[in-house]
């Protein structure tokens, strides 16, 4: 999500222009569904045939706040600092160094991490679908600044080529330092500049604990989960022609919303698993 629209969508609370759903709904029904990716983390390293570290497919730096640090040499010092597997987990931190140079000449102060199952250069995903299901188990980190997402776009717009139609961009999760206790889920077409209606609803701390988020996207429509429970459902925007999603899962921080992002210290997401299932027969999937 841009800057701009970041800044947009989360005024809308104080213009009472959110959709609150009933919360309770449980879980869908994945009968027919077909396990297509997953990573428990049980290693002690992040598998890189799994994995792409830290940039899109075209090998660029999403916007925020925050620089994410990349599986390349450049950035090996500071891979470890950000990227840990320990005891079924991953911890991904975000740090704050006062003398880091940052590689893109953007200035920040901040690196962190992301991961993708899109990867750059033509190798091809290790995980895509147009209709399917992604399950999270992890736990937030808690301070103003910070701006964990579970997202996806369409394969098709991080080609050379590009999408004509322009691109999808999925946020099943955006939550925002500011207020942990409420996540956002909203679909962008950046074709031409239109949004579903955005979703937020009240939660439960998010950062006190760990929690189970679903995704479903569906023919039509988005459906985000809690612990099994529905919390937000949106239009999918474009759904007659748009192609198979990848998703990148992020810690960053900042990203425009006018809060104070810190001037040190360090912040942790942990994620527990991460699985993915379609009924696509044009699924791409790596052999979970």
């Amino acid at each position: 999500m841009s800057p701009i629209t970041r800044r947009l969508f989360l005024a809308l609370p104080a213009l009472g222009l959110f959709s609150a759903p009933a919360w309770g709904q449980a879980v869908p029904d994945l009968s027919g569904y077909k396990l297509i990716f997953k990573d428990e983390f049980e290693g002690t390293e992040l598998d890189r045939d799994k994995w792409h570290i830290g940039t899109n497919p075209k090998g660029e730096q999403w916007g925020s706040d925050s620089y994410f640090v990349t599986a390349s040499q450049a950035d090996a010092e500071l891979f470890g600092q950000v990227y840990q597997v320990a005891d079924g987990k991953l911890r991904i931190r975000a740090n704050h160094k006062a003398d880091f140079a940052d590689p893109t000449g953007w200035k920040r102060k901040w690196y962190s991490g992301m991961i993708s199952t899109a990867f750059p250069n033509g190798k091809p995903p290790s995980a895509a679908f147009r209709r399917g299901y992604v399950e999270v188990r992890q736990k937030f980190p808690a301070g103003k600044g910070v701006w964990p997402a579970n997202w996806a776009l369409n394969l098709k717009s991080q080609t050379p080529a590009g999408d004509p139609l322009g691109s999808i961009e999925i946020d099943g999760l955006e939550a925002y330092g500011v207020d942990m206790t409420i996540f956002h889920t909203i679909v962008h077409n950046w074709g031409n500049k239109t949004s579903s209606p955005a979703m937020s609803q009240k939660l439960p701390d998010l950062t006190a604990d760990f929690h189970t988020y679903g995704y479903l996207v569906g023919d039509n429509e988005v459906s985000a989960f809690l612990d099994g429970r529905l919390v937000h459902t949106v239009s999918l925007l474009r759904a007659d022609s748009v192609d198979r999603f990848f998703w990148m899962f992020n810690l960053a921080m900042g990203g425009g919303w006018p809060i104070t992002v810190p001037e040190s210290g360090h912040y942790d997401m942990l994620i527990d698993y991460i699985r993915i299932y379609s009924k696509d027969p044009d699924a791409v999937a790596i052999n979970p």
